[in-house]
């Protein structure tokens, strides 16, 4: 119960927001789309209000019928089709994390969500940093070396979705057989440990 399965996204084509939904804003000598779901640090970083479990978000065009994970280029929002939702929904603890509507053109995407969960739980590396948001609590994590979880209450979760993809015990997944997902890379192995080693 220290260990999980990691899917993460291999889909290379993201989905673009629908900058018509979305008032813009310039960061970092670009235009970006800014929705009421942003949070912008200090530092001038932006990113998802970690405060939030749910995300509503309007793509500019649906995910690809081929995927069923995929991502939003701007903030990284996870996306998942239902066909794999449904292999896992009953692991996902509604008090910390939540399935969101898609739309494109003002109409639902059927068959799609995005999903999220309200102060996620970092992965660390152990070459690694990581800095956290001090105005929503967002934690960011630069990948390099062996990844792991080392908050204590990662322990037994059945379940973690953050920025890096979606981990599932890996005692569930593997009694399940479950499938790794189309447009996702085939799981590693993320296991709970403390800084020290």
């Amino acid at each position: 119960m220290r260990s999980w399965l990691w899917y993460s996204t291999r889909t290379p084509r993201c989905i673009q927001l629908d900058r018509r939904a979305y008032a813009e804003m310039p960061h970092d000598g670009r235009i970006v789309p800014w929705a009421e779901w942003v949070c912008r640090a200090p530092d001038g970083g932006i990113h998802v209000n970690a405060g939030l479990r749910q995300i509503d978000v309007v793509v500019s065009e649906p995910p690809s019928v081929r995927d069923e994970v995929s991502w939003t280029y701007n903030y990284n929002i996870r996306l998942l089709a239902h066909s794999w939702v449904d292999e896992i929904r009953d692991l996902i603890d509604e008090s910390r994390m939540g399935l969101g509507v898609l739309r494109v053109n003002g109409e639902v995407v059927p068959g799609w969500s995005t999903i999220r969960e309200r102060r996620a739980p970092a992965m660390r590396a152990t070459d690694g940093w990581t800095k956290t948001c001090p105005l929503c609590g967002d934690t960011y994590t630069l990948i390099h070396g062996r990844e792991y979880f080392a908050a204590p209450e990662v322990i037994g979760r059945p379940l973690i979705v953050n920025d890096s993809g979606l981990f599932v015990r890996e005692d569930i997944a593997r009694s399940r057989r479950l499938r790794t997902p189309r447009g996702a890379y085939e799981p590693g192995v993320v296991k709970f440990e403390t800084p020290d080693g």
